[in-house]
């Protein structure tokens, strides 16, 4: 009986004294951006060659969906873009027809870690929606700082000038330790 008790009183030290520090668990969490902008362009005959457009800052909502998910940006363990799709909205009418490709850079604001964030090399006829392919590399040190920027590079495939409002929704996966 005494040893009984002895080993209890073992067992309940053992286990107090044990404890380990709780995992917290890793949600997986959907972020979307948004980018609209008047694209003011003009090829000039005889070919077209790249044309960068201004660069635009992103304020992210990754901080806001992390906040509403019980985790902050300092817990981001992932982050990855999963779609971006860019739609022309006016003037109406307006359709891709004066693109050959795009493709968007991502870059902090010191501008010396650019690399492709998304991209469409064969832009089709009468197409107002382009679903573009999303880098694969990671992109959680872009979603840490709230802000990005954002420079577009156009292939222009027909002369002239050309006016249309566009908008970019991208959409993120993001991985982050609940709190």
């Amino acid at each position: 009986m005494r040893s009984a008790k002895l080993f209890f009183l073992l067992l309940l030290l053992v286990s107090f004294g044990c404890q380990k520090d709780k995992v917290r668990p890793v949600a997986t969490l959907e972020v979307v951006d948004e980018w609209t902008a008047l694209l003011d362009v003009t090829a000039a005959p005889g070919g077209s060659s790249p044309l960068f457009m201004p660069t635009s800052r992103i304020w992210s909502a990754c901080a806001d969906t992390c906040r509403r998910n019980k985790t902050s940006l300092e817990q981001l363990q992932s982050a990855a873009l999963s779609e971006a799709t860019l739609t022309v909205d006016a003037p109406p009418g307006q359709n891709f027809d004066f693109l050959r490709s795009m493709t968007f850079y991502i870059m902090s604001n010191q501008g010396n870690d650019q690399i492709p964030l998304a991209s469409i090399t064969a832009v089709p006829r009468g197409a107002t929606r382009l679903t573009l392919t999303p880098t694969d590399a990671s992109l959680l040190a872009y979603l840490r700082n709230r802000e990005y920027y954002l420079k577009p590079q156009l292939e222009l495939s027909q002369p002239g000038q050309t006016v249309a409002r566009v908008q970019l929704q991208l959409r993120y996966r993001v991985q982050a330790r609940q709190l």
